[in-house]
């Protein structure tokens, strides 16, 4: 069978079936490229004049290219910082840490929402959240250190006046 197919609004043929092939392949003759061979009534896209020649395939996105909105994102596009927020409440500070786990923990369900401006919202607050708890951790760690120090003779010169009074 020979068959013509429409490029650049030129008509290309008569090319045999396995050279049309060879070009359905390699996406020079893509599934909306017009095509005819002898039998049919008009010139159809290729998806309607043989479905099972057109490539189902979808291509890939073009690279820097922004997905479709609402299509879903993987998981990792961007940071959830759970890890941390768990670490800085457990370790740290932990009224500050739980609003960091509850906005770490929304991140991942927004991407697979594909709402990717909410889940960067999310991650910003987590990691803020988080952040302040680690910071409040360790200050009131420091505090507690200095106090100590301070401490220290005070409660050496009240185990020696212990110690002389035989206590």
């Amino acid at each position: 069978m020979n068959w013509f197919y429409s490029e650049g609004g030129a008509q290309k043929g008569p090319i045999d079936d396995s050279s049309f092939r060879a070009l359905v392949a390699n996406g020079t003759i893509r599934p909306e490229t017009l095509v005819w061979h002898e039998g049919m009534a008009d010139w159809q896209p290729l998806s309607a004049a043989e479905p099972g020649l057109a490539p189902q395939v979808v291509p890939p996105p073009t690279p820097g290219a922004a997905p479709a909105v609402g299509a879903p994102l993987p998981p990792g596009t961007v940071p959830n910082h759970l890890v941390g927020a768990i670490l800085a409440t457990i370790f740290c500070c932990w009224p500050f840490g739980v609003p960091a786990i509850v906005f770490a923990a929304r991140v991942n369900g927004l991407l697979a929402r594909g709402d990717l401006a909410g889940a960067t919202d999310a991650s910003k607050k987590a990691n803020t959240w988080m952040w302040i708890a680690f910071g409040l951790g360790l200050a009131v760690q420091l505090l507690n250190a200095a106090f100590m120090l301070l401490a220290t003779p005070m409660i050496r010169e009240a185990a020696e006046r212990a110690a002389v009074s035989g206590m």
